[in-house]
């Protein structure tokens, strides 16, 4: 299914997750992803692999790309890929600043041989910097971008991490974005640029909201086990979980008539948002109480009849079963060789034109190395020479 990107073409020597995940979502788009691996292949095809052999490590973070290996230490490798790099629009990886540097693979031997190529490089630090040459992995970007800090419950408390793979995901996600801007600017300017994109930058940005307070106050901002008392989750009379997002006077003026309680409209300890946040324990413990008064979908239907939003508190279980999920494509269907047909994440676009899709199941390890050498000329002969000199391993 074409998406906005069909027709152009991604060189990704990326590994594990930062920059893996970027180029899915390239794939999603439209966009061909050419996936150069080591010998051996992407550490991340042994991640989290289950006793079939099933790596939901992998086949999240690499589905509808097309490998081939190459033995970037010899010269004939770099050739290949240098020759590869003409066909395409953008290259992106996630090494250390200097490596593809090392290897031959520079922004300046990539624009000699493709004016327009837009190269995205996505690291831990940043290129510049005392740290930039040093290694990362999304524990920490998480601690050095300030959220472990942010996550703990107190000044004193223990620093808390974020679910695993969150920095490698957010890190993706502006890798993603920083071609997309790259690709634009280079189709208006037919110049390409080089973008470099960060773990440590990434989570700063995502965290805007908290620095820019800390930025202007000084305070260092943590996270409390509720966010405020009518913006998080209530536990129902049959142990189920809800949340309530009140953050308009109208909902909260609906909230407590609902409850029984107009009268906590006009409390001087809730009448605000400010007061509310100040009588956070009291207001807390009213509304514990009364939320255990019903099952979890009576209050939901409660709630929404009123126009007040809220909503059950979900399970990977409930989400698959959720009616919403499916008819906005947030989960499909694809059809694996080895696994039959499996249920994925989609997209989380829906573009009317051009809707694009997931273009299929992880590649499998070189399984496409003959046909994409192909496609840059190289021949049957060539591609033999190859393989006897070491440049691309079988």
């Amino acid at each position: 299914m074409q998406g906005p990107l069909d027709g152009y073409r991604i060189l990704d020597f990326t590994r594990y997750q930062q920059g893996p995940y970027a180029t899915v979502l390239l794939s999603d788009l439209g966009a061909e992803i050419w996936k150069v691996e080591p010998p051996g292949g992407d550490p991340g095809r042994a991640s989290d692999m289950s006793g079939d052999g099933f790596s939901r490590y992998f086949e999240a973070h690499d589905r509808g790309k097309r490998s081939v290996v190459l033995n970037l230490r010899e010269p004939a490798a770099v050739g290949a890929a240098l020759r590869m790099a003409e066909r395409c629009d953008g290259v992106i990886d996630n090494y250390r600043p200097g490596v593809m540097d090392r290897l031959g693979l520079s922004y300046d031997n990539l624009r000699e041989r493709n004016p327009k190529i837009v190269m995205v490089s996505a690291s831990a630090f940043g290129a510049d910097g005392p740290q930039a040459g040093e290694p990362g992995y999304d524990v920490i970007g998480q601690a050095t971008g300030g959220v472990m800090t942010l996550q703990a419950l107190g000044p004193e408390e223990e620093p808390r991490t974020l679910p695993g793979g969150f920095a490698d995901q957010v890190g993706a996600m502006q890798a993603c974005i920083a071609m997309l801007a790259g690709l634009l600017a280079a189709k208006d300017s037919e110049r390409g640029q080089q973008v470099d994109v960060s773990l440590l930058g990434s989570q700063i940005a995502l965290q805007s909201v908290y620095i820019t307070g800390f930025l202007k106050d000084g305070q260092q901002p943590h996270m409390r086990r509720r966010r405020m008392p009518t913006f998080t989750f209530y536990q129902a009379s049959d142990g189920r979980w809800l949340v309530i997002g009140v953050v308009d006077p109208k909902n909260w003026r609906a909230l407590c008539g609902l409850l029984g309680h107009p009268e906590w409209e006009r409390d001087e300890r809730f009448a605000t948002a400010p007061d509310r946040m100040k009588h956070t324990d009291e207001l807390e413990s009213l509304l514990e109480s009364c939320f255990a008064t019903a099952d979890r979908d009576e209050w939901l239907r409660r709630l929404r009849e009123a126009d007040i939003p809220a909503a059950p508190v979900n399970s990977y279980a409930d989400v698959e079963a959720s009616e919403q999920v499916w008819s906005n494509g947030y989960l499909t269907e694809i059809s694996d060789p080895r696994y039959g047909t499996r249920r994925v994440t989609g997209l989380p676009w829906n573009f009317s034109r051009t809707p694009g899709a997931v273009q299929g199941r992880a590649p499998v390890l070189n399984g496409d190395a003959d046909s994409i050498l192909a496609e840059c000329g190289y021949s049957v002969e060539e591609i033999a020479k190859l393989r006897s000199c070491g440049a691309l391993p079988s």
